[in-house]
């Protein structure tokens, strides 16, 4: 294919793994190169991805000029110092969710960004699947009316075994916790859907004795158009995953918001009820085959189509200050601050 970028990661974990599939599988994307903190780490990913360049430090990869864009798959705590790095290496960046552990670290990495004159994102899936974009429309176009509540929740059990010496979701110094982790995906959602930043955020949550992150939290947000949102998040807690939004004159409930289904017929909806809970039109509207069958390549090829503006219209950098500062008030609310707070 023409116009293929050349991909680098930085990690070889869960998530570093589940990108190079997306690359693979992607119009526009070609992994080159990948590092770790050890030459058999990478060696040993290289081998099972067909990565032809492993290197034994992130440095050298950043230093590797034929590499265009990198992907940071990295623990939070480290995703501001190294994308500041590969901005100062001249290469663009998909940063994994959360950009950073603050808003301070963010207007410093975005800062980095555009004065490299790079492309920054961070990778929120959902914000590049055609369900987000039908939801989009609908609310556009007032087919629910005034958005009046929101409803969303992310929230998953780590193994027993899981603890805070071996699962950096669970260290404090790594900036772990279930908001950050994945209470991120809710905030965003719900500022999309109210189209502007929330007023007021409050929040309880479930702090781990040992861990002293957050494990399973509540927020509900304040939006200044009047719209309310309560959002459940959690890494200690399984939770049935969805949003709902209710409006003035229907709603719509999204049965898999974050992780929507790759041709899979009827896994994947967007159910609208127009007229309140009694009302006897139901319209069902099922996505299939809309998708790669890893949709992860979704936001590679994303990053190669807005290049040359450095942001996605789908998460402009904008946009994830709004998300920072909404988490950052959130974990506040509950206690946790991490290092320099």
């Amino acid at each position: 294919m023409p116009n293929r970028l050349t991909w680098g990661i930085l990690g070889t974990g869960a998530i570093a793994r589940t990108l190079a599939q997306g690359i693979a599988a992607s119009e526009r994307g070609t992994l080159l190169a990948v590092a770790s903190r050890t030459q058999a780490t990478a060696d040993r990913f290289g081998d099972e991805y067909g990565v032809a360049r492993r290197y034994p430090s992130y440095e050298a990869l950043l230093a590797d000029t034929d590499i265009q864009v990198v992907y940071i798959a990295l623990p939070n705590h480290l995703h501001a110092d190294w994308a500041i790095r590969a901005a100062q290496a001249g290469k663009h960046i998909l940063c994994e969710k959360p950009l950073t552990a603050t808003y301070a670290e963010a207007q410093r990495v975005i800062e980095a960004a555009r004065q490299q004159d790079v492309f920054l994102m961070e990778a929120f899936l959902y914000r590049h699947h055609p369900q987000t974009a039908r939801l989009k429309e609908m609310l556009a176009s007032g087919e629910i009316g005034e958005v009046r509540l929101i409803e969303a929740s992310f929230s998953f059990a780590l193994a027993p075994d899981q603890t805070p010496q071996n699962n950096t979701r669970l260290m404090l110094d790594a900036a772990g916790g279930g908001i950050m982790d994945v209470g991120c995906y809710p905030v965003s959602l719900a500022r999309l859907i109210a189209g502007e930043e929330p007023a007021e955020v409050t929040g309880v949550a479930r702090i781990g004795a040992e861990s002293r992150v957050d494990e399973w939290a509540l927020a509900d947000l304040r939006f200044p158009s009047g719209a309310l949102a309560s959002l459940t998040c959690g890494i200690g807690l399984h939770v049935d995953q969805g949003a709902h939004i209710w409006g003035s004159l229907g709603s719509i409930h999204l049965t898999n918001p974050w992780f929507p289904a790759a041709g899979e017929p009827g896994a994947t909806r967007l159910i609208v009820r127009m007229g309140g809970d009694h009302a006897a039109t139901i319209e069902e509207i099922v996505y299939e085959r809309q998708t790669p069958a890893q949709l992860y390549a979704l936001e590679v090829d994303a990053v190669a189509a807005h290049l040359a503006d450095r942001q996605s219209p789908a998460m402009p950098w904008a946009d994830s200050l709004g998300n920072m500062a909404a988490l950052d008030a959130w974990r506040h609310a509950v206690g946790v601050r991490f290092a320099g707070e």
